[in-house]
């Protein structure tokens, strides 16, 4: 009797140790970059030019990992594809930055599920239209980085030249509004009930998003912020910012006048 009861609760044992969850293996890849200011930058374009470079290193990094140890070896994908469409599903975080007037340091790490992020690829890849964009949003950054680098080469003859630091400028934006616009694209984002909307976003970088075809501002995890066309994706680091552009509160996530 004894020897039956010990056999069924080893039995019992080796079934709970098998069908016993598996836990996801998080990997976490962290990079750092420093920027040397030009003439044309400030303290915010220097922070916009050396976050995109650091989160390069870091989907560089994570694509060739992805590319070696899980399925997205057998996707039949480019490398610069796989950095594309990465992009639209993890997202870097900041974890130390200084600026001394001149350099712009940052520090900043993608933490993610490699298996996890391989399937949400998948499912980028089999969506022509979002993988297209993306990939439309990796050449649009890539232009705009080679032209910043192509006016700093050329700063000291154009230091005094006004168009020459719009055009600098609009590359910078174009920068931040892709990096901005890459956060809409996860396959598993979906928009929420109103009412479960209560706590602000933990982006500290940019707080609202709002389209450039209205003058409403939002939580970027707000249900109308999630339908807003990437091409018109606006974002805020601060309710006065939007205000001072022109925006209004969303009456449905009831984003602050100030903070």
């Amino acid at each position: 009797m004894n020897n039956t009861k010990h056999s069924t609760l080893a039995i019992i044992a080796l079934l709970l140790l098998f069908s016993a969850p598996v836990f996801a293996e998080l990997k976490s890849f962290e990079k750092e970059y420093t920027y040397q200011a030009s003439e044309f930058d400030s303290k915010a374009s220097s922070r916009t030019i050396a976050l995109e470079q650091v989160k390069r290193l870091l989907l560089e990094e994570l694509g060739t990992y992805l590319e070696s140890s899980t399925e997205v070896k057998d996707f039949q994908l480019t490398k610069d594809r796989i950095v594309a469409l990465t992009a639209g599903v993890v997202h870097t975080h900041v974890i130390d930055e200084k600026w001394d007037g001149r350099n712009y340091w940052l520090k900043a790490v993608i933490k993610a599920d490699p298996e996890n992020v391989a399937r949400s690829l998948d499912t980028l890849r089999k969506d022509q239209k979002k993988s297209d964009d993306l990939e439309e949003i990796r050449r649009k950054s890539d232009q705009s980085l080679k032209e910043i680098e192509r006016l700093q080469s050329e700063v000291t003859s154009l230091k005094n030249d006004i168009k020459a630091k719009e055009t600098y400028n609009k590359n910078v934006a174009t920068l931040k509004q892709d990096t901005d616009t890459r956060k809409v694209f996860s396959p598993k984002a979906k928009p929420q009930p109103a009412k479960k909307q209560a706590a602000k976003p933990s982006d500290t970088e940019n707080k609202y998003y709002a389209s450039s075809k209205s003058k409403k501002y939002h939580y970027p995890s707000c249900i109308y912020a999630q339908k807003i066309n990437p091409s018109n994706l606006v974002s805020f680091k601060s309710a006065n910012e939007a205000r001072t552009q022109g925006y209004v509160p969303c009456k449905v996530c009831k984003p602050p006048l100030s903070d």
